[in-house]
């Protein structure tokens, strides 16, 4: 039987997309004169912010990933409480997964403080009983660290967990992890690629059809 769920935050339950790809396109147009299509962008959701912007960039040298990594988060900083958007069915969701005393978990691939800012934004901190951030494994996603981290602090065995998230990298940390996992098809990355390379063993259709999944 589940006892907790791990969601991913970004674009599982918060649409931040399109915050996302403005604060990519200003990086790498500030920094290096280019903007990446917004699809390659969308297709790095949910790795670790240093890698996505190595693949994005091309760039390997630490010290000029560093100087994106400043770019971007001053962006996304500045811009974040006014782009950042809910999505529909995630506040009616989460009061009744803790009316059924479900444990919950948000991990993600974001600094603390900024998970936590995009929480409190949307009213959703209440209802959180743990959170896994960038900083707090040595592997992120798609390792099964974050997922099993998760898991340790929820005190719950990763069997009865579901993971949920919208980036095959959410979705092969929970395999990985021995979660059951769940892609939703309100992403708005490659539905296609996230099947075929994430292998969900659930998908849903809206945050609320979750609850017809509990009794696994």
């Amino acid at each position: 039987m589940i006892k907790g769920i791990l969601f991913d935050f970004d674009g599982t339950l918060a649409n931040t997309i399109d915050l996302i790809v403005a604060t990519f396109e200003h990086t790498c147009t500030t920094a290096l004169g280019f903007k990446p299509p917004r699809q390659e962008i969308i297709n790095t959701i949910g790795l670790p912010l240093g890698e996505a912007l190595e693949l994005l960039s091309g760039i390997h040298e630490p010290e000029r990933i560093l100087q994106l990594r400043q770019i971007y988060g001053q962006f996304n900083a500045d811009n974040h409480d006014t782009m950042i958007k809910s999505i529909e069915g995630v506040a009616e969701l989460l009061p009744e997964l803790r009316r059924r005393n479900i444990k919950l978990a948000v991990v993600s691939s974001k600094k603390l403080y900024m998970l936590q800012r995009g929480m409190n934004c949307l009213g959703m901190t209440q209802y959180i009983d743990a959170t896994v951030s960038v900083l707090d494994t040595e592997h992120g996603k798609p390792a099964p660290d974050p997922m099993l981290l998760a898991c340790e602090r929820l005190g719950l065995a990763p069997d009865e967990c579901l993971c949920v998230g919208d980036s095959p990298f959410d979705i092969q940390s929970g395999n990985a992890a021995g979660c059951y996992t769940v892609a939703v098809e309100y992403t708005q990355l490659d539905w296609q690629n996230l099947l075929e390379k994430g292998k969900p063993d659930y998908t849903i259709a809206q945050p609320l059809d979750l609850l017809k999944l509990l009794d696994l």
